[in-house]
């Protein structure tokens, strides 16, 4: 099981773009936590959510996973979108009888699991599982808040640009043409990123393809950083034309 851990471990790093911040934390959460058993899930599968409660921690082994808010009237948010070595589920140590979050497989994807109780005697026996908890779970909120920030400043234009780069940083890989490829999102999933409708995230997808900023298509996403970087520190009421 270690070996196929290991594999697995590797794989993903080959494919992924990490923050040294991040890669640092993530390796010391990794060295406190137990080996657990791997559960696969298909692409589209929940793993939990409002109508099927999880009592448990997850770690991405292999695949990505979109972490959602439910609202009451249905509308879905699109949180995070959480790569191999990262945790993920941590409302489970709240116990509420009834939650908004879902976890979905965006591809497929490896978990293993941690029961919220196990969890608990881990963190009581390793002070330094806690400490890396902690870590992780404070550049999270981070995160989260300069989003919140963007949603309460920016406009559609500018909200999707800066997402394009966040999830470019987190999970994109360069190319030789000096572009970040990406898994292929869909203008829905996008949508459901920034708080806006697929229509509206189309229009300006098609804008960014035509002023230079990205390509797309079925395959995946190329996004040229530089430039789109430079359009949105030019002028604060739009991107530069």
């Amino acid at each position: 099981m270690e070996l196929e851990y290991r594999t697995m471990e590797e794989e993903s790093m080959a494919t992924t773009t990490t923050s040294p911040m991040l890669s640092t934390q993530t390796e010391d959460l990794l060295a406190h936590l137990p080996m657990s058993g791997a559960t696969e899930y298909r692409r589209g599968e929940t793993i939990y959510g409002p109508d099927q409660l999880s009592k448990c921690i997850y770690l991405v082994v292999k695949g990505k996973v979109g972490i959602s808010q439910i609202s009451d009237n249905g509308a879905e948010v699109l949180l995070e979108i959480v790569r191999p070595e990262e945790l993920f589920g941590e409302s489970a140590f709240l116990g509420l009888p009834r939650r908004s979050e879902r976890a979905t497989a965006i591809e497929r994807v490896t978990v293993m699991t941690w029961p919220v109780s196990e969890m608990e005697s881990l963190i009581m026996k390793r002070p330094r599982l806690a400490v890396a908890m902690l870590q992780v779970l404070a550049q999270r909120n981070a995160e989260f808040s300069s989003r919140i920030g963007s949603f309460a400043t920016d406009g559609v234009e500018r909200r999707l640009a800066r997402s394009l780069l966040r999830l470019s940083d987190r999970l994109g890989h360069p190319e030789d043409d000096g572009s970040v490829g990406m898994m292929p999102f869909t203008h829905e999933m996008l949508s459901r990123y920034i708080g806006s409708t697929r229509e509206v995230v189309t229009y300006y997808m098609i804008r960014f393809r035509k002023k230079g900023y990205v390509n797309y298509s079925r395959s995946g996403i190329q996004l040229y950083r530089d430039v789109l970087k430079s359009a949105l520190n030019g002028r604060s009421g739009q991107l530069a034309d």
